[in-house]
């Protein structure tokens, strides 16, 4: 079996399955998130909170990204909705999960943070560290830093890294 040097909220286990160790109301709230991210795919292309998750893909060439984003957009959507329902499925369990599984959790928190990074308009100078906590945004950096944290103990899980 293998075995981390501490235990954390996604553990490797042994046969490559994965544990998530969250509690019955970190788990509840998780799906809330998801459920909104789920509401807010639905809302279309225009929806600006969905920019960093359709970024432009030729910034020189108007015409070139209109086609681009005419052929990715949906598969694009439809892969980000079949791992949201596997991560409700995840979420709803303490099972252990596959890679494919995790793979499926890793994206869903990735989109939330990319969403969550929009909203705020995170920078590659801002930190959540530097939030005054009377700021009105300070709970939603509190979040954003919360997902990037069990972001990062997924990718380690995945990877077999201890953390």
């Amino acid at each position: 079996m293998k075995r981390r040097k501490r235990d954390g909220p996604v553990v490797a286990r042994e046969n490559d399955m994965f544990e998530i160790t969250l509690s019955a109301d970190d788990r509840s709230t998780l799906l809330s998130f998801v459920d909104q991210l789920s509401e807010i795919l639905a809302m279309g292309p225009d929806d600006a909170r969905l920019r960093r998750l359709f970024p432009t893909a030729y910034h020189e060439n108007p015409e070139h990204d209109a086609e681009y984003q005419g052929y990715m957009r949906d598969e694009l959507t439809q892969s980000r909705a079949a791992s949201i329902v596997v991560v409700k499925e995840v979420l709803e369990s303490t099972e252990l999960i596959t890679a494919a599984q995790l793979h499926a959790f890793m994206t869903v928190l990735n989109n939330l943070r990319l969403v969550l990074g929009t909203l705020l308009d995170v920078g590659e100078d801002d930190f959540e560290d530097d939030i005054d906590e009377n700021d009105p945004s300070f709970g939603q950096w509190q979040l954003y830093g919360y997902l990037g944290w069990l972001l990062e103990w997924t990718i380690s899980a995945l990877s077999g890294e201890d953390n």
